[in-house]
């Protein structure tokens, strides 16, 4: 009964977070490269990336967006 108590609370959060839109974010990156998190909103998520990619003096380029993670190359200007 515990078990499912809590995973009544881990799916009622899980769908609030959902629901919210919330920000996009770094999932993943390097000086090459920025997987950026995101719903919707693929501006945003650019300019994530684009902060990102600039601390390694570089600019991202779109490659695709899968589901909910939008991929950059960062490249040199």
């Amino acid at each position: 009964m515990r078990t499912r108590g809590i995973f009544l609370v881990f799916l009622a959060g899980s769908l609030s977070a959902a629901c919210t839109g919330g920000q996009p974010f770094l999932l993943q990156g390097d000086a090459n490269s920025a997987q950026v998190g995101y719903s919707g909103n693929l501006d945003a998520a650019a300019l994530v990336a684009r902060r990102h990619c600039t601390q390694f003096e570089r600019v991202p380029q779109f490659l695709e967006a899968e589901e909910n993670i939008a991929f950059f190359d960062c490249v040199k200007p």
